[in-house]
């Protein structure tokens, strides 16, 4: 197969809400056609190779899916006969694990977990029928990951390129309580502009994720080139060399940006994780760390960028209203010249900050509604 690949497919990266523009952004630079925009994804167009590459190079794309079948349901026996006529056989091997998640709605459905029922029937009558085998199904793990999403009239399905979510980058060694997701912090910090052009900044770093993550976007690095492995090797039509030259081509991509990253909190325990996982990253060189309390920290250099993601949320038992009333005082105080951008868990937050943001881009933490917000902080 290595010679004559096929032509272009469509191919859905979903993401997460506040984050498509940001995606969107990423694959026209890595070079997709016919872009589209859609609600916590962005459609495109690529050959093979493509898909290898968007998997390995995003920084903001949670999952790839390939759409294989658009299914129109009138009745529930309609995604059953429609999944009985796909060549699965030829995708994978009945030796392989899968699995089918559901989405969306659809008047037929009453849950979505009986329309994932109805196409993985489908899917196990068409082995049967064609090859007297039957792949077993595995929801934990599953080699095979397969997508239906349901709209009003229309069913797509498609197998899951990346298998485990992307965001899963596979430098993670340890965490410290309530840590934001990889691809959520990659997005947060390209909205921000920052492209490693200067001094980088997080007082309160946790685990370390948002300065793994500049350091991952200052140095160009593939955010994908930490994992093992992405649903695509376990297809029938996975092209080895083709990926190893695409890993390779990847690679080839980083280029050090000269800039330093600082990263500190005044829990010992927080920065021993964040070195940890910095190292497991590659980037342990990438990012000054130390121990200080927020309140009394000094900037690094004369003006640069500052993110800030605050202890709040459920599971951490702190005052807000007090904890962003001395953020915004500490900001004003100390940081003029920067630009910080923080995380902002509520309208109560916000105005304890006292601060008048330059814009505020909604997203959610988990289930959490929150905005990142922009100040530009003045020589008085």
């Amino acid at each position: 197969m290595s010679n004559n690949h096929p032509p272009d497919e469509v191919f859905i990266a979903k993401t997460l809400m506040g984050l498509e523009d940001v995606l969107r952004d990423e694959l026209l630079k890595l070079g997709a056609r016919d872009i589209i925009l859609m609600t916590r994804a962005v459609r495109f167009k690529g050959d093979l190779g493509f898909l290898y590459k968007a998997n390995i190079c995003l920084g903001s794309a949670i999952r790839i899916l390939r759409p294989i079948k658009f299914v129109e349901v009138h009745k529930s026996e309609d995604l059953l006969v429609a999944a009985q006529k796909v060549p699965w056989e030829k995708w994978f091997h009945p030796d392989k694990t899968f699995a089918v998640f559901a989405s969306g709605t659809h008047p037929q459905f009453s849950h979505t977990g009986y329309a994932a029922l109805v196409l993985k029937d489908g899917i196990v009558d068409r082995f049967r029928s064609r090859t007297g085998k039957r792949p077993s199904v595995e929801r934990e793990f599953p080699q095979v990951r397969i997508e239906l999403h349901l709209s009003k009239k229309h069913c797509t399905i498609s197998i899951d390129s990346s298998g485990d979510s992307l965001h899963r980058r596979g430098y993670r060694q340890e965490m410290t309580l309530a840590p934001m997701s990889e691809v959520l912090a990659n997005g947060l910090i390209r909205l921000t502009g920052y492209r490693g052009d200067r001094p980088f900044y997080d007082p309160m770093c946790g685990s370390g994720t948002l300065a793994i993550e500049a350091s991952i976007i200052a140095d160009r690095l593939p955010p994908g080139i930490y994992r093992k492995s992405f649903g695509f090797m376990h297809w029938l039509d996975y092209d080895k060399e083709l990926h190893s030259i695409i890993e390779a081509a990847s690679l080839k991509r980083i280029q050090e940006s000269s800039q330093k990253i600082f990263a500190s909190d005044f829990d010992n325990e927080a920065l021993r994780v964040s070195k940890l996982n910095a190292t497991s990253a590659l980037v342990e060189d990438k990012v000054k760390w130390s121990l200080e309390d927020f309140t009394k920290t000094i900037p690094p250099a004369e003006r640069g960028i500052l993110v800030l993601n605050p202890p709040y949320g459920r599971r951490l038992d702190i005052n807000v209203e007090e904890t962003y009333t001395a953020i915004g005082e500490h900001l004003r105080a100390a940081y003029k010249g920067w630009t910080a951008w923080v995380v902002v868990p509520s309208a109560k937050a916000s105005k304890a900050l006292q601060m008048k943001s330059k814009q505020q881009i909604p997203f959610q933490n988990g289930d959490l509604d929150c905005m990142w917000q922009e100040f530009d902080i003045y020589q008085e």
